[in-house]
Order: structure tokens, then sequence, then C-alpha cells
């Protein structure tokens, strides 16, 4: 299999790719000798995210098929503060900011919601799936935020779950940032390493059989032939 070049900055999605599997994040991520295909759930996914942003925007109305959103976008829109919408963030390795493509980029991601006050910020996730207690993402949001607004001292994060009414909230101050970033540093730190050695292996779950897009001949538990 071709060697990837050099260490890619990383995303939450790409970090949780990475832990997922090693050895499929390569294929389908990196070298791209596997398709990974797009679900009607993926899908249906871009498809809401693109209308909020147009309707809060107020570049474009919801799509009559969304209209049950209306109220959410009503409420966003009347958000005091500075709106980030779809906000494309990079930070450097050094956690200074930085844009979505530069050369020094180590983190980036994308903020679906936000609003920035002189001393405070709210970023929002809107997610079209079940919801899953995993908080990992609001607190890289916060991580984000203090680095990216110095002046901010805290910061409220959530999922939106559109489709079932619910808000996870976490809040965070200032003084949690050092815990913050040890625990994304020692996990990034686990990639670079794969990077720099070559070395993804396989990682075997239930997902193996009928959800990895990975054939058998480039992965002995694929169940994919």
């Amino acid at each position: 299999m071709p060697k990837p070049a050099s260490v890619v900055p990383w995303s939450y999605s790409s970090l949780t790719s990475y832990e997922t599997c090693p050895r499929r994040h390569k294929l389908t991520r990196l070298t791209k000798e596997v398709t990974e295909p797009q679900s009607e759930a993926m899908m249906h996914g871009n498809e809401v995210h693109k209308a909020l942003e147009l309707a809060t925007k107020g570049e474009q109305a919801l799509p009559p098929k969304y209209k049950q959103y209306i109220p959410i976008v009503e409420r966003l829109r009347a958000a005091p503060g500075k709106k980030l919408i779809e906000h494309k963030w990079g930070l450097t390795k050094s956690l200074k900011p930085t844009t979505f493509f530069a050369n020094d980029v180590w983190a980036r991601g994308v903020i679906d919601f936000g609003t920035v006050t002189p001393k405070s910020a709210i970023l929002i996730d809107h997610k079209t799936g079940k919801p899953k207690s995993d908080f990992d993402q609001l607190k890289l949001f916060a991580g984000v935020a203090f680095a990216t607004f110095p002046y901010v001292e805290s910061v409220k994060t959530g999922y939106l779950w559109l489709a079932h009414c619910k808000t996870d909230r976490e809040s965070f101050t200032r003084a949690d940032v050092p815990v913050i970033w040890q625990d994304f540093v020692s996990r990034v730190a686990r990639m670079e390493t794969s990077f720099a050695n070559d070395d993804f292996p396989p990682k075997p779950s239930g997902l193996c059989g009928g959800w990895c897009p990975v054939p058998n001949r480039l992965c002995s538990f694929s169940g994919k032939a």
C-alpha cells in the first residue's frame, strides 16, 4: 500500500475514524484505495445541514419538508452576538488561530452555528441521527473557542438532535483549557505515530462483517469479498 507523504491536519471526524480502525482510516481517507460509500443517512444529514445554513443566513427559506425546523432557525437568527454559521476553523500545533487550508494548520473543523459576545460564546452542532452520549466533540469546540477568541471567558456547547427535539449541553471555562487539550494531544499523538511509522493495524470489531467497505484482500478481518 502507498505510504502517506506526511501527517495531515486532523479533525474530530478523522480522529474518531482512526480510533475506530487505523487500517480502514488509511485506506478510505489517506491513500483512498477504498471508496467509503455515502449512506442515505449521510446524504440526508448533508441536505439538512445545508438547508439550515441557508435559512439561518437568510439566503433561502427552508424547504417545505423541513418546515418543522422553522422555530429553530428563528431562535438561531435572534441569538445575540457575532454569528458563526458553518464556520471553518483552523489551529496550529501551538494552538494559534489559522485558516482551514493554511500550510501550518494542525487541527481543523466546522462549527454549524455559534455566537460570540465580548465574554462568552455558544457553539451548536446540528445532529440528524440518534442521540449518543459522546461529548468529546463539544469539548473540542470549547478548546477551539478559547484559542480563537482570547477574550472569551466561558463557552457553552451543545448537540441539537433535530429529529428528537433534544439538546445536550456542556459548559466550560478558560480554566478547563489545559485538560481539554491534554486529552486531544495524547490521542492525536498516537495517530501521528502511525503516520511516522506507516503503521495502521486493523482493529477488529462488529463493524467488520457488514459495515466495513475494505475488501478482505486488504484486511483479513473484513467480510467483504
